[in-house]
């Protein structure tokens, strides 16, 4: 052990040191920097795991409220898009229940005007028949005015048979005269009674061909020709 001399005058006796003392105390300042140290690291550690879990419990409370809203937005989404392909379907069938009915009802429409067509094309024709019979009895001209139609058909023939009524054959006689002279290639005609006939229609027979001129077979044939007509769409 080494004596360390004082170097004040005053002091009487010399102070002892010991290595031992010294180590000690040193011993004791590392520990007690350790311990600060670990407390320090502690205290560290500590507010280091306290800041994750406020940070974690920020980032759930964030991600929840972010879920939410996500949430929300894509439910609204979901819900529009639900609503929209149960309006568009909705929409699709209402079109095609208007279209359906309207072309049912353009249907009826043309069926009861075709009907109503042919209803008064009947009844014209009806009426028509009427008319000539009443016309082509009492009137002379008529049967005139058919039998000049008709021979416009055989102006070249020299002897034809000309079927009337019989109850016109009297007032075929009369026309004879004036039918000579208007067709002076006729040479002989012939009178052919035929009850058949129409009052004021007539047929007329050649060796060429026949010429039908009675009134219900013109008025058949414009009858043929209106509903024909009526009936195209």
């Amino acid at each position: 052990m080494g004596l360390i001399k004082s170097t004040n005058p005053a002091a009487t006796k010399p102070v002892t040191f010991s290595m031992a003392d010294i180590e000690a105390q040193a011993r004791a300042m590392l520990l007690r920097a350790r311990q600060q140290a670990e407390q320090l690291l502690a205290a560290a550690q500590g507010e280091g795991e306290v800041l994750k879990e406020e940070l974690r419990a920020q980032g759930l409370a964030e991600g929840r409220t972010s879920g939410l809203q996500q949430g929300r937005d894509e439910g609204r989404k979901l819900g529009e898009a639900a609503a929209l392909n149960e309006n568009k379907a909705k929409f699709t069938q209402l079109i095609a229940a208007l279209t359906k009915a309207s072309e049912d009802l353009e249907s009826s429409r043309k069926k009861l005007l075709s009907e109503a067509q042919q209803e008064v094309v009947q009844l014209s024709i009806a009426i028509a028949r009427k008319v000539a019979k009443t016309l082509g009895g009492n009137e002379p001209s008529v049967l005139q005015a058919n039998i000049s139609d008709a021979m416009k058909l055989v102006v070249s023939q020299a002897d034809v048979r000309i079927g009337v009524n019989p109850a016109q054959k009297t007032v075929f006689a009369e026309l004879l005269p004036k039918l000579k002279s208007t067709w002076p290639n006729l040479q002989h005609v012939e009178i052919v009674e035929d009850p058949a006939i129409t009052p004021g229609g007539c047929r007329i027979f050649t060796r060429g061909g026949n010429i039908d001129a009675d009134l219900d077979t013109q008025i058949d044939r414009i009858a043929t020709e209106l509903l024909n007509r009526k009936e195209t769409p």
